[in-house]
């Protein structure tokens, strides 16, 4: 079995208060600025849903505590390989 890492930026939209530094320091371009607005009258910033690579510039430009995070996590991708280990595992050797 093979591991695919998947990343994706978190934003709470209402803890954004709009800054955009987040937006100007995705290497990726794929956080983007919403038209609508929080409960505090704030455009925030959100994930467009795809391209994200985790490299956390944009947690580490955001100004303000728990507004966003990265995510990360290994996605485990069946291939054959895998999936004869996997057999062979729960054959006790396959005899």
């Amino acid at each position: 079995m093979t591991n695919e890492e998947i990343s994706f930026p978190v934003i709470n939209q209402e803890l954004c208060k709009g800054c955009k530094r987040c937006i100007i320091g995705c290497p990726q371009h794929v956080i983007l600025f919403s038209e609508h607005m929080n409960d505090a009258g704030y455009q925030y910033a959100y994930y467009s849903g795809d391209g994200c690579t985790g490299c956390k510039d944009c947690y580490f430009t955001c100004p303000e505590p728990l507004a966003l995070e990265v995510h990360q996590y290994k996605k485990t991708i069946n291939d054959k390989v895998g999936k004869m280990i996997k057999a062979k595992v729960t054959n006790k050797g396959g005899n």
